[in-house]
């Protein structure tokens, strides 16, 4: 991180994972859990209709398709590369250093982009962001719900983590993730059942937007937590 003062620091890690409005971005992902694959290819200078698609699917599963689907419903699906967000879901956050590294501790801020089901975990969420001590910039940040959470039809979700990736392009200067990998533990009526999913991007590549008019649309929250609601 250059040897900046670790407020500064992160204030420029910050900056680089808010990518310009006009950039876009075409990508490869493969999503895979416990018991299916999917892989998905999105190019936003496609034509309309082209712009999103499924190129290999493998074994069932009913929530990994969810996953897959909440991608697409996007409509902008290269907006989930960058946690655009991020800077106000750290809430209070504290920087601490040790040698070259420098790492983030914070308690999630609840946003307006949360729904209903991100608040029951976002106010629980506490996580670290690491800095890569080569260029400073985010190079992975984890997230786990404190204690138990009790959804409304009766689900208790006992443990939650999300952990991501990040990559930096120098050319564009952006922040961007790479991949991540979300696990659940929990169930009801005395039962438990743990899920996990794992997404890696690959062909990452960068342009502007054709149309003057386009712009990168804000996800928002950006990582996803309706797939744990279905453990029961």
């Amino acid at each position: 991180w250059g040897g900046l003062p670790p407020e500064l620091a992160l204030e420029r890690a910050l900056d680089a994972v808010e990518p310009p409005p006009a950039l876009r971005a075409t990508f490869r992902a493969r999503l895979v859990s416990g018991k299916a694959v999917r892989q998905i290819e999105y190019d936003p200078y496609a034509a309309a209709g082209e712009q999103f698609k499924i190129t290999m699917t493998y074994g069932e599963d009913e929530e990994l398709d969810a996953v897959v689907q909440g991608w697409k419903d996007e409509g902008q699906a290269d907006c989930r590369l960058f946690a655009d967000d991020l800077r106000v879901s750290l809430g209070e956050a504290r920087v601490s250093s040790y040698g070259n590294a420098l790492a983030i501790s914070f308690r999630h801020q609840v946003s307006a982009n949360d729904g209903p089901l991100d608040k029951e975990f976002s106010s629980r969420m506490v996580g670290t962001l690491t800095l890569d001590p080569a260029n400073g910039y985010m190079s992975r940040m984890d997230y786990s719900i404190d204690k138990p959470v009790k959804l409304d039809d009766g689900t208790t979700i006992s443990e939650y983590t999300q952990n991501y990736q990040f990559g930096y392009s120098e050319r564009w200067g952006v922040s961007y993730v790479l991949g991540y990998e979300l696990d659940a533990k929990g169930g009801r009526w005395g039962f438990s059942e743990t899920r996990t999913i794992k997404v890696t991007l690959t062909d990452v590549a960068f342009g502007l937007a054709g149309d003057a008019k386009q712009e990168l649309a804000s996800h928002g929250d950006f990582y996803p937590t309706g797939f744990a609601a279905k453990l029961q």
